[in-house]
């Protein structure tokens, strides 16, 4: 087993982390279903669009949809800011804003900011993406930023 640094470990994951917002503007499934625990339960995902998801082959199988409806063109995730990424032993936490824009025909445009939050969970080595949160980001709400 290889022992790794806090920040060996928060690179990892940031790395991860940006590569999976990479994989959301073609809507690559193959990205999750390398990178994300697998089970039908394990994986749990708040959308952007407000449903819920549970398993692997649930949010892999949204993703095929919208990238089939796309049709060659690519939602796009721009203007990632306020990214943050803790480590504690073999979970790590990673919150970000993030614009992301896309047309999915009569399911609808989206171009807005979002928050995320991923959490990513160590299994034998290797970081795996746990649960994700994205929900519409407006500033300067009751005081909030």
């Amino acid at each position: 087993m290889t022992t790794t640094t806090v920040d060996q470990d928060r690179e990892e994951v940031l790395r991860l982390h940006r590569e999976f917002l990479a994989a959301n503007e073609p809507l690559d499934s193959s990205y999750l279903r390398k990178h994300c625990v697998e089970g039908p339960d394990e994986l749990v995902w708040f959308n952007l669009n407000q449903s819920n998801y549970r398993g692997l082959d649930h949010i892999a199988k949204l993703w095929d949809m919208l990238r089939a409806i796309l049709a060659g063109q690519e939602a796009k995730a721009s203007n990632l800011r306020d990214e943050k990424v803790d480590v504690c032993g073999d979970m790590a936490l990673v919150t970000y804003v993030v614009r992301y824009t896309g047309d999915f025909g009569n399911l609808g445009t989206f171009d807005t900011d979002c928050r995320g939050t991923e959490v990513w969970k160590r299994i034998d080595g290797e970081w795996k993406l746990f649960h994700g949160h994205w929900s519409n980001h407006v500033p300067g709400q009751m005081g909030g930023h």
